[in-house]
């Protein structure tokens, strides 16, 4: 794990860099890297070597520049409502992937299966899915749930850093690369920059992973693989965890939820982490209409957590007896907004060609259209809200599919297959959009 870096190695992590990136402080473009000649990837090659033998690096890649976009429905005084991007040299960049195509194969199993951010072969679908089957099944019991949302303030920005280096050394038995992964960290800092050329002085960060870093989505799970057990269930995608307490009463899902809770924010506390007792909210889960306005009392450090009915979970709204109503509604209301700025492009006699066309559409309206479409493609609300709101709107004809028997799934997957090689991607297995040229 602490050899020189090999010709391969370098390659893979080229391969694997964003064409068309902004650059970072050197003014280094991924594609000067990318095409690069021979003789010069033996030299940067040999130059990473160096770095890693002797544990240090060019000032200029410990420093960032930050520009700061602002959120979504956010008022432009407020400087909490933007949103930091961080852009990296592209050497700096390269040399973390070589580092994670290290660390990765050690580190990953040693992740708890519940935690799903950032590792292969895992997304924020089947996060929601495996919510969402779990308080099905509970309905299935006739019995009641309560989730709590947690989250956390600057989750990236505040990691302890002798706190990380404690819990890299539990995991990676190699001291010498856990000694370059902290050194790769230490006196950053950042230049913030915005739209009209203006700049800040250099600010120095003592905390945290890089924003914009390949590496630090790792790192962060590293960080919290140590969640203790609760007799909640967990679910977590990098720092947005979920807890859920099925019990046959609602005093006994209350029990659960805050001593669990009181478990969290003290683990939390020991390791610096900043618990939004603001933003961290409840929900209950039930087919009692009688008790639909039933709000759970959770508290946390005395506090109580606020109770909403319809929370937002990875993006998907979750209601009370997840008919997904109101969630369908906010796609619907997203994507017919898109779609309008889609048939601005072109009209019957004038516009943009038809494969930008579709390739617009893809990239906004289907991307936002589809999302989750494995947990909520049952709905009875995917017809009224979705399916004639697309249909209507942009020719596009939506199709969920029903349950299928098992004995079809491999016909139905070959098929599906075959499709997707034709469509070029557009035909996921449990949601189809089927595009009709008008």
């Amino acid at each position: 794990m602490s050899g020189q870096f090999s010709t391969a190695e370098l390659r893979a992590a080229i391969g694997n860099l964003r064409q068309g990136k902004s650059p970072g402080h050197d003014n280094i473009h991924p594609e000067f890297v990318t095409h690069q000649s021979e003789t010069t990837s033996a030299w940067l090659c040999s130059f990473f070597s160096s770095c890693f033998q002797r544990s240090k690096l060019p000032k200029t890649w410990r420093r960032a520049a930050v520009i700061a976009l602002l959120k979504p429905g956010k008022t432009a005084e407020d400087p909490k409502a933007y949103r930091p991007i961080s852009l990296l040299c592209v050497p700096f960049k390269i040399l973390e992937r070589m580092i994670l195509s290290r660390i990765e194969p050690v580190v990953d199993p040693q992740l708890p299966r519940e935690q799903a951010g950032f590792r292969r072969g895992r997304s924020t679908v089947d996060q929601v899915t495996l919510l969402t089957q779990d308080i099905e099944d509970s309905f299935q019991a006739k019995e009641k749930v309560g989730v709590v949302l947690l989250d956390l303030t600057a989750a990236y920005d505040t990691v302890w850093h002798r706190g990380l280096h404690l819990k890299l050394l539990r995991t990676i038995p190699d001291r010498h690369m856990v000694k370059f992964i902290m050194e790769m960290l230490s006196n950053r800092s950042f230049i913030l920059r915005t739209s009209d050329g203006q700049r800040s002085r250099l600010r120095r960060l003592r905390n945290g992973v890089p924003q914009g870093s390949v590496l630090s989505p790792l790192l962060f799970n590293i960080y919290i693989h140590d969640l203790p057990e609760t007799t909640s269930r967990q679910y977590g995608y990098a720092d947005d965890l979920a807890i859920m307490l099925r019990r046959t009463t609602w005093s006994a899902v209350e029990q659960g939820l805050n001593q669990d809770m009181s478990i969290l924010a003290a683990y939390l506390r020991k390791w610096r982490l900043q618990l939004s007792t603001g933003k961290t909210v409840s929900a209950a889960y039930h087919l009692c209409n009688g008790e639909a306005k039933r709000e759970l009392s959770v508290s946390v450090d005395n506090k109580r957590l606020e109770h909403q009915l319809a929370p937002k979970y990875l993006g998907v709204r979750l209601d009370r007896t997840l008919s997904y109503k109101r969630h369908l509604e906010e796609v619907r209301a997203k994507v017919t907004a898109r779609v309008s700025l889609i048939r601005r492009l072109a009209g019957t006699t004038w516009g943009a060609s038809a494969r930008t066309l579709r390739i617009s559409t893809q990239a906004l309206v289907f991307s936002a259209a589809e999302y989750c479409a494995p947990v909520w493609s049952r709905s009875p609300h995917v017809k009224k809200q979705l399916s004639t709101s697309v249909s209507c709107d942009l020719g596009l004809k939506f199709v969920p599919l029903a349950c299928t028997d098992l004995m079809d799934l491999q016909a139905l997957a070959r098929e599906t297959d075959r499709a997707h090689s034709t469509m070029h991607g557009a035909l996921p297995l449990l949601c189809l959009l089927l595009w009709v040229v008008r």
